[in-house]
């Protein structure tokens, strides 16, 4: 991948305008559903920094619970939060945090470690997993609502997926996790997402925003600007990288129908 410090630079900038603007607060990739290598998450680590000095923290989703060569990647460009998914049961969160905490002694440098409850089966051994050494080790848990509600045979609006959702901020909250919750998330349904949930965060493939009340009274326009950056990712990372750029714009297309009415009226004031 050819870097190129112009292209970096602009990334950087727009990053830090929807920090102060939008409250986004990190960061977020990973090698799982994002598909991303690592020359391509250097990058994001690259326009996270700034004259040596972290500007957003870095969150990287690895490929599983025990996928120590991620977790080594990981920890070599200083990553700040290791992301495990589909992590079930109490074997597969013992096993992520005991893999991820040998390596972080092996290599001398850390990461914050973080899970992503995405199933019913996960939901269902919460409990089981809370009440572990492993779960005390973690420094948040994501909630995947686009798999959760596929693992119901649900919508992902559908009531009892929300429901679901809030009983589990619940439990965290009272284990004083910090909480993401990401998936199926557009601006047609962020305000109320915003207001029924009591995670401290939202999260889209690649942006994590506060859920404030400074982000909920401008919810849908606070996470059209993080779609936004996100689509200028892809489109940079198109230019640096020719081999991907199909890859890149279906991903935007993808965004497209997340913000389409916010993008005409965003086209038609320019």
């Amino acid at each position: 991948m050819r870097h190129n410090t112009d292209i970096l630079a602009n990334l950087r900038a727009r990053l830090k305008k929807a920090q102060a603007q939008n409250q986004v607060v990190a960061l977020k990739t990973g090698t799982e559903v994002e598909d991303m290598g690592f020359d391509e998450i250097a990058v994001m680590r690259e326009i996270s920094v700034e004259n040596g000095v972290k500007i957003m923290p870095l969150v990287v989703k690895i490929g599983g619970p025990e996928a120590r060569r991620d977790m080594r990647e990981c920890l070599a460009l200083g990553v700040d939060v290791i992301l495990a998914p589909m992590v079930e049961s109490v074997y597969a969160l013992v096993n992520f945090v005991e893999t991820a905490e040998g390596l972080m002694r092996e290599t001398g440098k850390a990461a914050n470690l973080a899970i992503n409850l995405e199933t019913g089966t996960a939901v269902r051994n919460l409990d089981a997993m809370i009440a572990t050494k492993a779960f005390a080790a973690l420094s948040q848990v994501t909630i995947g609502r686009g798999d959760l509600s596929k693992s119901m045979n649900l919508g992902v609006d559908d009531d009892e997926v929300l429901t679901v959702t809030r009983n589990v901020l619940t439990k965290l909250a009272r284990q004083k996790k910090l909480t993401s919750v990401g998936g199926g998330l557009s601006v047609h349904n962020i305000g109320s997402m915003s207001e029924i949930l009591s995670s401290n965060r939202f999260n889209t493939r690649h942006i994590v925003f506060e859920n404030s009340e400074v982000f909920a009274r401008d919810a849908a326009r606070n996470l059209s600007e993080g779609l936004y950056f996100e689509q200028a990712l892809y489109e940079a990372l198109a230019e640096m990288n020719p081999a991907r750029a199909d890859f890149y714009a279906g991903r935007n297309r993808q965004l497209e129908e997340r913000l389409p009415h916010l993008r005409i009226k965003r086209t038609a004031a320019m």
